[in-house]
């Protein structure tokens, strides 16, 4: 498949280390999908595929800080025009990974310099509903 990509966009990072007791929170990281249209109507460029803003927001909780925020990134795939729910699996973990990535590399360096230690990494594993 071949994907126009454009670069990722941290649009909100959150690190905490104080946290309220007796909050509940959920972990949570999710990937949302929007088709995207060029805001001047490009019709040469729509005529080589459809484009999608991916975009992953997440809420972490560890033993000593919470992380939560979004990520983006702007793709275009090209000689596609179906649903982004058309695609297989491994192609949405392949254009989701980078995105996952920027999460486990920020946390690791902001917890390297919060904590003054190695940092924390992150170990996420694929949960494919439906």
């Amino acid at each position: 498949m071949d994907i126009v990509t454009n670069k990722i966009v941290v649009e909100k990072y959150n690190f905490e280390t104080t946290m309220e007791e007796n909050q509940p929170f959920e972990n949570k990281i999710e990937l949302e999908v929007h088709e995207v249209e060029p805001v001047d109507g490009n019709v040469e460029l729509m005529a080589k595929g459809k484009i999608f803003k991916i975009t992953i927001p997440f809420l972490l909780v560890l033993e000593n800080f919470r992380i939560d925020g979004r990520i983006s990134r702007i793709i275009q795939l090209k000689d596609f025009f179906g649903q982004f729910s058309d695609l297989e699996a491994k192609d949405v973990e392949g254009l989701s990974n980078p995105l996952i990535d920027y999460i486990k590399r920020l946390t690791y360096d902001v917890t390297e310099i919060a904590f003054d230690e190695p940092g924390v990494s992150l170990d996420f594993n694929a949960n494919h509903n439906g």
